[in-house]
């Protein structure tokens, strides 16, 4: 019985731990992919809430968008023919010297006189539209634009800039006017005494709703001030709560690079239907180009810096990582400048930057990251150079701790 009793195999330890084991491990990866989900739609969409907000808000930062408009030839002729249109409308020749010729004169003089002003008249037109003269009027009348289109966006009364009920946005052109109308004044067109400086405007774009506007408006600082950071949190925590914390870093970068391609997508969308929605007579097509083109141009580097830095964080997380091309790589790195390493990897040096070397990796990504976001407008060329020296300190880092640890191992 003994003997029979011992040949029974054993009952299988129950089960539950393991369950619960798994359990545990979906739930964790789970709550990573949920946080990166969430901080990557947060980050793709802090740079339109950032763009907005300084275009709207930032005085400083629009007049700068639109200063290149004035020197472009499509938005001068656009200027230049609604002014010869305002005084085309306003100076008749004709009738001028119907009370001062024979009436079969008059009809014969006329027309070439109409002519002949008219000629003046844009030559008078185009060549302060081409002047810096113009560049600087052209930056004072948006910087009171600006003021007045933020007024009229958070409720307030506007002057410069106007939204009709049907949603076209105008900007007055009344200090240009007034400007060329002294001119021709001082060549002896007196009749432009005649020219009213009111009401000669330029239509800039379309906006439908304007009272979901003036809330998204109010959104907008809040908004720019929080996305990035909370973007950038709900990733840290995603990759410090994943299993695979390096695959997640790496995904959640890339989600960031994918939404900023969706991004741009969407204003190459909206930049067709800007287009279509400018009637030609309103606004030629060209000057409309230029003008969205313009003001969507921040936005778009914004953009560009976001998916490159986002790639090149993506890529350092892969070099660092144990796949046998990223071991490669760090080994054909290591070898080349070993030499010139070696001497300070022997010191005190050497052993401080192997003892803390996942600190300084942090510490370097981390800092570029935050010169980065607290840089005002950096460009590509700031960015490439933020790049490289992050990487640079993350080679000098390995380097030395790989010289530490075999100096280490051989003693």
């Amino acid at each position: 019985m003994n003997q029979s009793a011992n040949l029974v195999p054993p009952r299988p330890a129950p089960a539950s731990g393991n369950s619960a084991g798994r359990v545990a491990r979906f739930a964790r990866s789970f709550a990573a992919a949920i946080l990166a989900v969430l901080g990557v739609v947060c980050i793709t969409a802090s740079p339109e809430a950032i763009w907005g907000r300084n275009l709207v808000l930032n005085t400083d930062r629009y007049v700068q968008t639109l200063k290149p408009l004035a020197e472009d030839p499509a938005i001068q002729d656009a200027v230049i023919a609604a002014v010869d249109r305002q005084v085309d409308t306003h100076v008749d020749v004709t009738e001028l010297t119907a009370g001062l010729l024979p009436p079969r004169a008059a009809s014969l003089i006329g027309p070439p006189l109409q002519s002949a002003m008219a000629n003046l008249v844009n030559s008078v037109v185009t060549k302060f539209v081409q002047s810096d003269a113009f560049v600087t009027l052209w930056v004072q009348v948006n910087r009171v634009a600006h003021t007045q289109l933020t007024q009229l966006l958070t409720g307030s009364r506007s002057k410069a800039v106007k939204v009709a009920d049907s949603g076209v946005v105008t900007l007055d052109l009344q200090p240009v006017v007034s400007d060329i109308k002294a001119q021709l004044v001082a060549a002896g067109v007196t009749a432009a005494e005649n020219i009213p400086v009111v009401g000669v405007t330029i239509e800039v774009a379309k906006v439908k709703g304007l009272a979901d506007a003036q809330k998204a408006v109010r959104a907008l600082n809040t908004l720019a001030d929080w996305l990035p950071w909370t973007g950038l949190g709900l990733i840290i925590l995603a990759v410090l709560v994943a299993r695979k914390r390096r695959t997640t870093l790496i995904a959640s970068m890339l989600g960031v690079a994918a939404g900023m391609v969706v991004v741009a997508v969407g204003v190459l969308v909206s930049r067709s239907y800007y287009l279509d929605d400018i009637p030609s007579d309103a606004l030629p097509r060209p000057a409309a180009e230029r003008i969205f083109d313009i003001l969507v141009r921040f936005l778009r580097d914004g953009l560009r810096i976001v998916a490159a830095v986002a790639l090149l964080i993506a890529f350092i997380a892969w070099l660092l990582g144990p796949s046998k091309p990223a071991t490669a790589a760090r080994r054909w790195a290591r070898v080349v400048p070993a030499a010139a390493t070696q001497r300070v990897a022997s010191g005190p040096v050497g052993a401080l930057v192997a003892h803390h070397a996942m600190t300084l990796r942090i510490g370097a990504v981390a800092l570029g990251l935050l010169v980065v976001l607290f840089w005002d407008d950096p460009s590509v060329a700031v960015l490439i150079t933020i790049a490289v020296l992050v990487v640079l300190v993350l080679a000098l880092v390995e380097l030395l701790r790989r010289a530490a640890r075999d100096r280490s191992a051989l003693a």
